[in-house]
């Protein structure tokens, strides 16, 4: 490595432009081009940029009260000449001017990138020597040690932003504080288009144990980073993931912003293209989920990659050793004594790990069973099973006990099949438009669904009451039932509360079960819920606005 090359680089540089006002706008048209023709009429309406537009975008930024300096981190090595090129174009296209690009080259040994950047007249790209090859992590610590904003963006050396990323940020600093900031986003082809979008839900810490969902792009308050120490060394291509995991848990304010600003490269050895490429970055992931764990003092017993998806996705083992010693109450809701007594029979295979186990037999009048609600006494668990559920397909109540474990979790649901092995629902979303949707519902029971909604713990506003679980010291709130409400209504009310005081509601799918659908009936109490939720100014904050509010398989909104 020449570290000449690099003070000629830097040397060159002149005083930085306050916006690339080029008259040649191809390179904005790539963020409305995609392979995917649902995509491309999506992108068109929402991420299609000309000049003028970013120029208005520009003038916005002047008129802000808070401008901040923006440092975006990036390490590289031996990045790909073209690539990198056009990662470095798209920052020259940022509408908000004030941010620095903070190099950190790893000792490359290839340094054609360099030419790139000799061609720029612009001293917010600055670039650094790692005095060590020290690995991505290394690198990315050392490029945050430069840093001089009072934010700091992550960025890859082969992606690309898209023009009002970081205005979208500083838009929404004006409106609060923020500790973290991050966004949706979606891949560039081989061929070079848009396509595998990810419209994520917002902040939600169980989802992230799962996998790194809120990864690109990401801004961290940068004394935030620096508090909790940064990237560590040993998490080499999950350092991103630890980080998140360990600054989410010091942050005051964490804003989700619905929109893709992030493109994902799926160069030659990018883990975008092949999962198989740096295998070590999911090792870093389960020391990553595993620390986790024992800092938040969780009963888990280790951390396992899910062998059932795509590499990247985690799934916490818990402790039964600890956990088999709660006390867990069932309420058993049949239509008379013999059907509660059949639902006893049908629980109790899936709870022989647990010693402390109670049944309660009720019938289904909401009277009798918030009567029988006031008789309990002790604080864990307390699962509600209805006369519908007519077969345990996959057990696995240790993880709902788990996960009413993590603090400020209070409810509990599973993933429900049809009498046709189909799936009846992984959780539910309340679309903007007050539609109560069934993840999934009538779709193959394998389906994964979209970002493993199916297949993963996620957090939802509701779950389908027919199995879920609760804690007696929440139940000790009054949140539950009135006598004037059907048992269905009850719980979906206790929900909203459960929202409502910001406490959250957990899907675990791990947990499967069979429901008679002609059995059920719930219309009327789902618009009678989604009139008092709409009444609230309530909204589902883990269903993306951009997802469809007419079908139920996450796809994107038809009104594009």
């Amino acid at each position: 490595m020449n570290i000449q090359d690099i003070r000629a680089a830097k040397g060159r540089l002149t005083k930085s432009p306050a916006f690339l006002y080029e008259d040649n706008e191809d390179f904005l048209r790539r963020y409305s081009i995609s392979e995917w023709s649902e995509y491309a009429l999506w992108l068109s309406r929402n991420r299609f940029f000309t000049r003028q537009g970013l120029i208005q975008l520009h003038n916005a930024a002047k008129g802000c009260k808070k401008k901040p300096l923006i440092s975006i981190i990036m390490p590289v090595y031996n990045p790909d000449p073209s690539e990198f090129k056009q990662a470095i174009d798209s920052l020259l296209w940022q509408a908000y001017p004030h941010w620095e690009l903070c190099i950190a080259d790893d000792r490359s040994t290839n340094m054609d990138y360099l030419k790139v950047l000799g061609r720029l007249r612009d001293r917010r790209v600055k670039v650094h020597l790692n005095p060590v090859h020290a690995g991505i992590a290394g690198a990315s610590q050392y490029s945050l040690q430069k840093a001089s904003g009072d934010y700091v963006a992550l960025m890859d050396q082969d992606d690309e932003l898209c023009p009002d990323a970081l205005f979208s940020f500083v838009l929404a600093l004006q409106k609060q504080d923020i500790d973290y900031f991050y966004s949706d986003r979606d891949m560039i082809s081989p061929a070079g288009g848009r396509y595998m979008h990810f419209m994520k839900p917002g902040w939600s810490p169980e989802y992230l144990l799962s996998f790194n969902y809120t990864s690109h792009f990401e801004i961290y308050r940068k004394s935030l980073v620096m508090n909790v120490g940064g990237f560590r060394k040993g998490y080499e291509g999950s350092q991103d993931y630890d980080l998140v995991l360990r600054a989410t848990e010091k942050c005051g304010s964490i804003v989700h912003h619905p929109m893709v600003l992030y493109n994902w490269r799926q160069s030659r050895n990018s883990v975008a293209s092949d999962l198989t490429a740096k295998s070590y970055i999911f090792a870093s992931g389960v020391k990553a989920v595993s620390d986790t764990a024992k800092r938040r003092g969780l009963p888990v017993k280790a951390v396992a990659e899910n062998t059932e998806l795509w590499r990247g996705h985690y799934r916490l083992i818990w402790d039964d050793a600890i956990l088999s010693n709660c006390k867990l109450t069932f309420l058993a809701i049949g239509r008379n004594a013999e059907d509660a007594c059949r639902i006893i029979a049908l629980l109790k295979p899936c709870t022989e790990a647990f010693k402390n186990c109670e049944f309660l037999p009720i019938t289904s009048c909401t009277a009798d069973i918030l009567d029988v609600v006031k008789t309990i006494r002790h604080s864990g668990p307390v699962f509600f099973c209805d006369s519908s559920v007519t077969e345990i397909v996959a057990p696995a109540l240790i993880d709902m006990v788990g996960y009413l474990a993590i603090q400020g979790v209070s409810v509990v649901g599973c993933k429900f099949f049809d009498g046709d092995n189909r799936i009846f629902n992984a959780g539910l979303s309340i679309s903007a438009s007050g539609k109560v949707l069934f993840a999934y519902r009538g779709n193959p029971a394998g389906d994964c669904g979209y970002g493993a909604v199916t297949s993963v713990p996620r957090n939802v506003s509701a779950v389908f009451p027919a199995f879920w679980g609760t804690t007696g010291e929440c139940l000790k709130q009054n949140r539950f039932a009135d006598h004037t409400t059907s048992y269905f209504y009850a719980a979906m009310r206790y929900f909203k509360e459960t929202v409502k005081s910001g406490e959250r509601i957990v899907c675990v799918p791990y947990m499967c079960l069979k429901v008679n659908t002609a059995m059920l009936d719930y219309h009327d109490d789902l618009k009678k819920f989604v009139r008092e939720w709409q009444e609230e100014g309530l909204s589902d904050p883990y269903y993306n606005p951009n997802l469809t509010d007419i079908f139920e398989d996450f796809g994107l909104h038809a009104n594009f």
